[in-house]
């Protein structure tokens, strides 16, 4: 066979491969369509949580086939740049079919954002009152204050997060579809940063599809408009800024990626490297207290809700191995488990932190902490924290995380049980394949290791 025919024979291929990943991204589209046209057939009870778990199962079927097709079966060399635009393409569509429903079933939190940018937009101190109080009586109306949770509770978001929530209040108001509008404008930028950092590695854009086709992503932001939408953003591109050599300016954008929700602080370790470990806490705690500072009248309630969220059992939610724990040692206290959870993340931190870190490294040992971080979840661990990891998958392709972003929508069938208590086969079938798939992994990683030579690095800007 000549070199005409092979090359013939390879264009067929990826021909074929590419229509195959296509026709996965048609059918996806129809049925985030299909759960736009429907919507108003599906009220926010157990049967509402129970369809979309079954559809979020069902695209997840289509999504680990195209990520397949595109990180197996594809050379890298056959992959193009059009291939890119075509699933960047459907990324936006598939966003797009989820912006406007309402109301929207999977999770309320929705509406306490835009209650915090109205309280704020009134003149008042978000930490200072409940959305209950008489306080706030006035600013109650028959659209987002029903649908708000623990009316009773302070806030329990961070400086940062109540920033946004004010500048989005200011921009669309009171409107939820607005609000997922915005959600949605920075997820699409975490898109086009993920391919920057794809490029700066030398790895193909087209593997942008590990983020961009993911149901988790998709229905958490486009859906129920989540805070991540802003803080994998921030957080993305603090890590393109270390890449690109602006380590103090990717340490402020991780200080605001922190601000908005507290997880991406364990990352600061990663990030800093001897002769700037100081510099880089200072510029990190700086920036916290500065958010907090128009705040700071509500003295020791600025902290809101979260000591009690943090420490009351009753706030935890599909937590795989403290509920794996607490069921071997029954005599094991809630409390103290999660303060052992913390330490041993600490612990982790620390490790990291006084090591010497290349930039790559810097995003690898992020993406461990951050696994760390959702397998020692301390209090509670809901589907959409899960999209903290998934960038690093972009990175570092894992059949464990990728098949547990499916699996732990799961967790949602907990609010259809007459009791609300999680059912084990669910909390089995979450966790069980990425325990086992972890490990395994690892211990294969290790062997591997040992019985290969010691090679030459390649230079980052092949193309994998």
């Amino acid at each position: 066979m000549g070199i005409s025919d092979l090359k013939s024979k390879s264009r067929l291929r990826f021909r074929a491969v590419f229509f195959a990943i296509m026709a996965t991204g048609v059918l996806s589209a129809a049925v985030y369509w299909f759960n736009f046209k429907i919507q108003m057939f599906v009220t926010p009870s157990s049967e509402g949580f129970q369809f979309y778990v079954l559809i979020i199962l069902l695209l997840s079927t289509f999504y680990f086939t195209a990520v397949f097709l595109v990180c197996e079966i594809l050379p890298g060399k056959e992959k193009s740049r059009w291939l890119t635009g075509f699933i960047v393409f459907f990324a936006i569509i598939f966003r797009l079919c989820l912006i406007a429903p309402e109301p929207v079933v999977l999770s309320k939190d929705v509406y306490r954002y835009i209650w915090d940018g109205r309280v704020q937009q009134s003149g008042i101190n978000p930490y200072l009152h409940p959305p209950g109080g008489e306080e706030l009586k006035h600013l109650r109306d028959e659209k987002i204050f029903p649908n708000i949770n623990r009316k009773d509770s302070p806030t329990l978001y961070p400086a940062g997060a109540q920033v946004f929530f004010r500048m989005f209040h200011f921009l669309v108001g009171d409107s939820v579809t607005g609000f997922k509008a915005l959600m949605v404008f920075f997820d699409i930028s975490s898109l086009l940063v993920l391919t920057g950092l794809l490029r700066i590695w030398g790895f193909n854009s087209a593997r942008l599809i590990i983020y961009a086709w993911n149901p988790l992503v998709i229905f958490e932001i486009a859906y129920s408009g989540h805070l991540e939408g802003i803080m994998v953003f921030l957080m993305i591109a603090a890590l393109y800024l270390h890449a690109t050599q602006k380590k103090m300016a990717a340490v402020i954008m991780l200080a605001l990626s922190a601000a908005v929700k507290l997880y991406p602080a364990l990352l600061l370790v990663a990030f800093l490297n001897r002769g700037d470990r100081l510099k880089g806490i200072v510029a990190f705690s700086a920036t916290i207290i500065l958010l907090y500072a128009p705040f700071i009248g509500a003295g020791t309630k600025v902290s809101g809700f979260l000591p009690v969220y943090l420490k009351n059992p009753y706030e935890s939610f599909n937590t795989g191995l403290k509920y794996l724990l607490m069921r071997l040692f029954p005599g094991l206290d809630y409390h103290v488990l999660s303060w052992l959870f913390i330490a041993s993340l600490a612990i982790a931190g620390l490790a990291v932190f006084f090591k010497d870190k290349n930039t790559l490294q810097t995003t690898r040992y992020g993406y461990i902490l951050t696994g760390c971080l959702m397998i020692l979840m301390p209090a509670s661990l809901h589907p959409w924290y899960v999209i903290m990891v998934i960038p690093f998958l972009v990175i570092y392709p894992n059949p464990a995380w990728l098949i547990f972003t499916g699996t732990v929508n799961l967790s949602y069938l907990k609010y259809t049980s007459p009791q609300g208590i999680m059912p084990i086969w669910v909390l089995l079938v979450e966790y069980l394949p990425l325990f086992v798939i972890l490990t395994t992994g690892s211990i294969i990683g290790r062997y591997r290791h040992r019985r290969q030579p010691i090679l030459p690095v390649p230079a980052v800007t092949t193309e994998r």
